[in-house]
């Protein structure tokens, strides 16, 4: 994004906070005709995003959930499939010689099936694999049909493995009913969270209850953590606008291809959430891969950094300490998403809530 586009956006944000309307009106004009005159396709759409969510601000339209649709399940399949490989190779290195596994998948914005339909096409990389009990904890409405549950059991009777499909409702997942669960012995047990924590930050004690279930209740033995590595979750205004531009500036500086444009009313919220939004009614609240570490060992967990080995350049993808990093950006290369096994280490060390404003 050209540095005048980026100077009009702030000053029109600075305006917003420090309440000078006329100033911000003038400033929201220039962002608009700066907007018109850029030619990349990617950037003139981003820079509409955050006008758009300039203006929600100064009107004081803050709704939790925003007006901006919310991602379907072909989003998430379409532009995220080469992600769901990635954690299902994770879970397959974590499970290797293992015959019973048992993997608890946290759905937020996603359809489960399509998900499994990528990684269960994998599962001959899951070493001594028999039996895999699938649980899909459903926290907003994802239409399953039985056929589609059918044809996931008959991918995995192919590959000679028993595969148990199960789908709970749960109001919130920092109150899950464990017994639904049905936890068993001699089974390896994988929780799966794909941008799911940084959601919960929003709620007080919230992820606090879900990581002590998942820590002493649910007898977890590993923990898969997917989660935007960016610094949104702060309570001032202005540093948080400047950090969401350079993230989503290294994200939208990717191909923008016909998968891409799938993804547009999915930044579009993301973007109208971070920047209007505030106190409970902001439910975008990424961290960096260090808050989300620390936050992590504080509550009892440790790195599972038994695979540090990883080949994938096409991907650009690095990996370091048993965290994989995927890179945005043609020219900054930074970090935009993260990947992550853990380890149930010991009892916290203190409170792991995290609700900065």
């Amino acid at each position: 994004m050209r540095e005048d586009v980026v100077d009009a956006l702030k000053k029109c944000a600075e305006a917003l906070q420090y309440g000078n309307p006329r100033l911000a009106n003038a400033e929201m004009g220039r962002v608009l005709f700066l907007a018109e005159e850029e030619t990349e396709t990617a950037t003139r759409i981003l820079i509409e995003y955050f006008a758009q969510a300039l203006a929600c601000r100064a009107c004081g339209l803050h709704p939790k959930y925003f007006s901006f649709p919310s991602p379907g399940w072909k989003y998430w399949m379409y532009y995220w499939h080469g992600l769901f490989l990635t954690v299902g190779q994770f879970i397959s290195t974590v499970v290797k010689g293992k015959c019973k596994v048992h993997v608890i998948e946290l759905v937020k914005h996603m359809d489960g099936y399509e998900q499994w339909e990528s990684i269960i096409s994998e599962l001959d990389y899951w070493g001594d694999l028999t039996h895999l009990r699938l649980s899909l904890l459903v926290q907003e409405k994802v239409e399953f049909s039985k056929e589609r549950v059918e044809e996931l059991i008959r991918r995995a009777e192919f590959r000679c493995i028993k595969l148990e499909y199960k789908i709970i409702a749960v109001n919130s997942f920092a109150d899950i009913d464990v017994s639904l669960l049905e936890m068993r012995d001699g089974e390896f047990v994988v929780v799966n969270c794909m941008f799911v924590f940084s959601k919960m930050l929003s709620e007080a004690l919230a992820l606090e209850k879900l990581l002590q279930r998942v820590r002493d209740v649910m007898r977890v033995d590993v923990m898969i953590v997917v989660e935007h590595d960016a610094n949104h979750n702060q309570s001032d205004f202005l540093l948080r606008f400047d950090e969401s531009l350079r993230y989503y500036s290294s994200l939208f500086q990717d191909c923008w291809s016909g998968h891409d444009r799938m993804a547009e009313p999915y930044y579009r919220y993301q973007i109208g959430n971070i920047v209007a939004c505030e106190g409970s009614n902001r439910v975008e609240r990424h961290q960096t891969w260090a808050q989300w570490k620390s936050l992590l060992i504080d509550s009892g967990f440790s790195i599972f950094n038994s695979f540090i080995k990883w080949e994938n350049d096409e991907n650009e993808e690095w990996m370091e300490d048993g965290i994989l990093s995927i890179l945005g950006g043609k020219a900054e290369k930074r970090s935009v998403i993260f990947v992550s096994a853990w380890k149930i280490l010991t009892s916290p060390a203190k409170s792991s809530g995290s609700n900065e404003g």
